[in-house]
Formats: structure tokens, C-alpha cells, sequence
């Protein structure tokens, strides 16, 4: 594990484990970040007790931490050699927050515990799973939708509501 100072998170791909408990993005489809000047968001106060993470308060909030040089646990990050996306351990937020704020021009830092890991992400070795999964339905069982094959359907559904992948594309 290396640590570093000032990690970028832009231009990487994420996977994540949010859902609509965890985040305000993923609860109603709008981040609380988007829409918000860096001046707004030196106003909003971090809410003692606010646990809520899907709340519009949480990663306001934060940000408000980092813009004021208040906030600088690292983020767990690792990167999977083998697929080419990054996780993290600890620090979703943190590094969403942080990537936010650098797309809107700010200069914050994200200090991270960085580690390399030859395997794929859990994301893509569960992909792999459930295609291996229906890969083993029989044609009947696919063309009849049966009790397997909509059992892993269901699974597959609520995988994709707990876990993410997010690209900071800017």
C-alpha cells in the first residue's frame, strides 16, 4: 500500500457499492452536487449527526469540509490490473465529493491508501457469474422463463440496485 498525497479521481471508473440508502444520486437520480456553486457550498454547514447519507445534506456537506481544508482522512483505493477499475474500501464519498469539486474548479485534495491487485473488480467477477449462470440455463428454461432462470434475473436486478459503476468522466 503506498500513500498518496493528492489523488485525481477524474477520468477513472469506479465501482462503487451505493444504493438508494447510501446515496442521494442513486435514491432520486439527481446528485446534490450538480447543480451547486462552489460559493453555495461554502455556506452549507456540515450537520453534526447526519447519518443520512442518501440525504441532500450529506455530500454538501462534505464538501463544505474539504473546500475548507477540514477533511483529510484518506480514501482506500484500490485498482484492479485486470479489468481496469478502481474501488474503494473506504472513501466513496470522499472521492465522489472530491471529483465533483475538481470538476467545478476547485482545488481540494483526496489523500488516499493506493493498492494495485492483479484480479478484476467485484463488479465485473459478478458479471462473469451471472453470465456463467444463465450460460448454464437450458434453451427451455430461457424461452419458458422459468423458476431458474427468473431466479437469477431477480439477482442480477438487485445487484445492480446495491452496486455501481461510475465513471468520473470530466
Amino acid at each position: 500500500m503506498k500513500e498518496i498525497k493528492n489523488f485525481d479521481p477524474r477520468g477513472k471508473m469506479f465501482h462503487f457499492v451505493l444504493d438508494q440508502y447510501s446515496c442521494y444520486n442513486r435514491k432520486t437520480g439527481i446528485c446534490s452536487l450538480d447543480k451547486i456553486t462552489i460559493d453555495e457550498l461554502l455556506k452549507c454547514e456540515f450537520y453534526i449527526g447526519e447519518w443520512d447519507e442518501s440525504s441532500i445534506k450529506y455530500c454538501r456537506g462534505m464538501a463544505n469540509l474539504f473546500l475548507n481544508n477540514k477533511f483529510s482522512a484518506p480514501a482506500d483505493i484500490y485498482f484492479n490490473k485486470k479489468c481496469g477499475h478502481y474501488g474503494c474500501s473506504g472513501g466513496q464519498h470522499r472521492t465522489c465529493v472530491v471529483a465533483h469539486l475538481l470538476k467545478k474548479g476547485a482545488q481540494v485534495k483526496l489523500n488516499a491508501n493506493f493498492v494495485e491487485q492483479e484480479s478484476n473488480c467485484r463488479y465485473c467477477l459478478m458479471q462473469e457469474y451471472y453470465a456463467q449462470k444463465e450460460k448454464s440455463l437450458s434453451i427451455l428454461d430461457r424461452i419458458f422463463k422459468t423458476r431458474k432462470w427468473k431466479t437469477i434475473k431477480n439477482a442480477i436486478e438487485k445487484y445492480e440496485t446495491q452496486e455501481c459503476m461510475y465513471m468520473f468522466d470530466y
